[in-house]
């Protein structure tokens, strides 16, 4: 049976287009946001004639993980498959290379990915500051002399801590970020080595920190305030649930958390890396 609209990929120039669907349907993304997901990798879709009506990103980090992101299917398009039309299309190009397959899932697409034999693994919990003309204690003290600017002279060394924390390796990721980025800092050992590092980005008037690797959770939190400092607006971190001092840390800065969503998991029982030193995502498109 002819199906009838072809699956298409999108490219660098169908940003607005990206932009335009994602809030169709009621999703906060900022300007620029698309940019980072079109940088990253393909991003796939339908259209009916100009109209773009449904996207997913399918991320593959080598051939031991790929992350599903930003499923949308346009309201007047939804109940006719494209959703699941989408997700097969992603199941099939991880399959040709045996590679597991992960997403953050939205409350309405779990039982979608739950058919398809997907599983929970974790759980992410968004959290955000939402003081709109001040920002949380957040001073960087004299005593910070270990801490650097997250510069393109060190990004190699931190995608090789990433690769640690993620089990994976993310290079593209890391660049589109650093490419977006309001901020960036590393924290380095006395050889100079790095020992954690973190960005953050804007998401129009909300400040998005992540990725956020760390030794542990005191690093983390010095990296969350030199990453944060200067800037009035909202702040927003997804943060996984192992890391639970670090959650209790962000409640006692008045971080306050908003909503908890289902990471889960197809091809394997596990997420590869140590995730004991992820603090918060790049973003749930890059699970």
């Amino acid at each position: 049976m002819n199906e009838p609209y072809a699956l298409e990929s999108m490219n660098t120039g169908d940003g607005a287009h990206l932009l335009a669907l994602a809030r169709s349907v009621g999703w906060n993304f900022s300007a620029a946001q698309p940019d980072l997901y079109l940088r990253t990798g393909p991003v796939v879709g339908h259209r009916d004639g100009e109209k773009w009506i449904s996207c997913a990103g399918f991320y593959a980090f080598g051939q031991e993980l790929a992350s599903i992101g930003h499923l949308i299917v346009d309201a007047a398009h939804q109940g006719q498959g494209l959703g699941k039309r989408l997700m097969l299309h992603c199941l099939s190009e991880a399959e040709k290379t045996g590679t597991a397959v992960t997403l953050v899932s939205t409350k309405s697409g779990f039982p979608l990915y739950t058919s398809l034999g997907f599983r929970t693994v974790e759980y992410i919990h968004r959290f955000q500051y939402e003081f709109p003309l001040e920002s949380p204690r957040q001073e960087r003290t004299s005593g910070d002399v270990d801490m650097v600017p997250l510069s393109e002279a060190v990004l190699a060394e931190a995608v090789e801590l990433d690769r640690t924390a993620a089990g994976v390796r993310r290079e593209r990721v890391l660049h589109s970020i650093a490419h977006h980025k309001i901020s960036g800092w590393a924290v380095c050992d006395s050889f100079g080595a790095i020992q954690g590092y973190g960005f953050a980005w804007a998401k129009d008037d909300i400040l998005v920190v992540g990725p956020l690797v760390s030794a542990d959770a005191d690093m983390a939190l010095r990296l969350l305030k030199a990453l944060i400092a200067g800037w009035r607006g909202r702040i927003q971190l997804d943060v996984p649930s192992v890391q639970a001092s670090f959650r209790e840390r962000l409640r006692e800065l008045d971080f306050r958390e908003v909503s908890v969503s289902p990471q889960m998991l197809l091809g394997t029982s596990s997420l590869p890396g140590r995730r004991e030193l992820l603090f918060a995502l790049a973003d749930p498109a890059f699970g």
